[in-house]
């Protein structure tokens, strides 16, 4: 039996994704050499311009670092505003006027993109969950003799609190004989749903569509960077991309290619939501449908998700309520979320203030936060996203191109020699916002059998448990030991399927 030592995801931020033994498919080699070629004589001019220097070489040496995630803060206190003074008229003044609630609506002039939910949903149908289990006391005392003792607390916390659990796992082949607790019910996705960008991202690039090898500056790029808001997950890719002579030119410059990896091996919400307006909204909701994911949600830009929850044009303190009057007109939220995007992505203005505002008031709360993802994040299902992940591992994209861009990104973590030790391939998601974890992965056992996959999904999480699982992975815990257990996707089918 694998143990879970073994299996451990390494943190190096060396991405290496390039490198041939991430792929054992003959069917990508022609694409890979001819696309690295072309790589290669982009990056040698920008580097002879510039003077760059190589690549480290150096082998990866740290644990990997929980998903980036917004931070709960304080609310503050708002500075009263000044009215002036009215002028007196003989005018009577009425009596018992409501006061009109937090505005939804900022101010800034619309945009030209158009909204979220194009064709998909903002807000997610009632699911039908299972709340409760009652499982075979022999079957119970099974799973929790082979359970490691890492992946306890999340086992523990599915046993107990199943209706906040989604999870899909099973091998290709076998998907009757797999695990599953509220598979087809929408959860909130986080980072997980990055996975339509990449998808998206790997299709037009395969169509020609847009051009890899296309430079994007830095500049352009951090227009929709919204600091202290991601772990310092940007500024990490950023800055392994200038240790590895990836950022080259004056002004300093990536390929457009660097940027899927930035969105998946670090989760840059910058990158996603670069490459998000570069599609477009109506390609990205377009590719959710395509791959049949049915109960999916609109996926919106990060950078307007953050600033609906609190920003400078909402003089109002009360960012919750305000949020709710979203949730009450989905179709303003779908609107406002873009225009908010645009306006601090194109107008250097707007965006230095909404920075100075956050800064200084330090909004939205922690509650905000997690009332906002438990609504308006994106939201699909585990069934669904064990699917895609099942779909990229085999190939299964439109084609073989756009199938070897895809894998490439999240096979990411098949550079690192724990990992080659119990597979050949695995690919990999995270997802992290207050309350919430989400994880997906595919893997190929070394004894040649049918891949593995896991959806695993949690909401609702306390405080206290939400920051310990992100310190030490409970979750993904879980769900690698689905992966490299061959006992362990039997053992927990015969709790949940008694």
């Amino acid at each position: 039996m694998p143990t879970q030592a073994g299996i451990h995801l390494l943190d190096s931020r060396l991405r290496g994704n390039d490198s041939s033994n991430h792929f054992v498919c003959h069917l990508f080699m022609g694409y890979s050499l001819r696309f690295f070629i072309v790589r290669l004589i982009v990056i040698g001019f920008f580097l002879g311009l510039a003077g760059c220097e190589r690549p480290s070489t150096s082998p990866p040496q740290s644990l990997i670092t929980p998903p980036p995630t917004i931070a709960a803060t304080p609310t503050l206190v708002p500075t009263p505003t000044v009215v002036p003074p009215a002028t007196a008229t003989n005018t009577p003044v009425p009596t018992n006027t409501p006061t009109p609630p937090p505005s939804a609506t900022p101010l800034f002039a619309a945009g030209v993109a158009p909204a979220c939910g194009q064709i998909l949903p903002i807000l997610p149908g009632t699911a039908v969950l299972t709340e409760t289990l009652n499982p075979d006391s022999a079957a119970l005392a099974r799973l929790q003799a082979i359970v490691p003792e890492i992946a306890r607390p999340a086992l523990e916390r599915l046993l107990a609190e199943p209706g906040t659990v989604g999870l899909a796992a099973y091998r290709i082949g076998q998907e009757a004989d797999g695990a599953y607790l509220n598979a087809d019910a929408p959860m909130p996705l986080a980072s997980v749903v990055k996975l339509v960008h990449l998808v998206a991202y790997a299709e037009a690039a395969a169509a020609g569509e847009i051009d890899p090898t296309d430079t994007v500056t830095l500049e352009e790029l951090e227009a929709y960077y919204l600091p202290n808001l991601d772990l310092n997950a940007h500024p990490k890719a950023i800055a392994d991309l200038e240790a590895d002579g990836r950022l080259f030119g004056d002004p300093p410059a990536m390929l457009l290619d660097e940027l899927p990896g930035m969105m998946i091996e670090y989760s840059s919400n910058a990158a996603a939501d670069y490459l998000h307006m570069l599609l477009g909204q109506e390609v990205i909701e377009e590719t959710a449908v395509s791959l049949n994911l049915a109960p999916q949600t609109a996926p919106c830009p990060w950078l307007g998700q953050f600033l609906i929850m609190g920003n400078h044009t909402r003089d109002e303190a009360n960012d919750q309520e305000a949020v709710q009057n979203y949730i009450d007109d989905p179709d303003l939220y779908g609107r406002d979320v873009i225009q908010l995007t645009e306006a601090y992505s194109s107008d250097p203005e707007f965006r230095e203030t909404a920075v100075a505002w956050r800064r200084e008031n330090r909004r939205p709360n922690g509650q905000t936060q997690r009332f906002f993802s438990e609504t308006l994040n994106a939201q699909g299902t585990a069934g669904d996203y064990a699917n895609l992940m099942a779909q990229i591992a085999q190939n299964g994209l439109s084609n073989g191109d756009s199938s070897f861009i895809a894998r490439r990104e999240l096979e990411w973590i098949m550079q690192f020699p724990a990992n080659q030790t119990l597979f050949t391939n695995a690919g990999y998601k995270n997802g992290s916002l207050p309350g919430i974890l989400t994880t997906v992965y595919y893997a190929y056992p070394l004894d040649g059998s049918n891949p593995i996959v896991v959806a695993l999904f949690f909401r609702e999480l306390n405080g206290r448990t939400y920051q310990d699982w992100r310190q030490n992975l409970a979750h993904d815990e879980l769900a690698r030991w689905l992966l490299a257990d061959p006992e362990a996707i039997p053992a927990l089918r015969a709790v949940l399927t008694p």
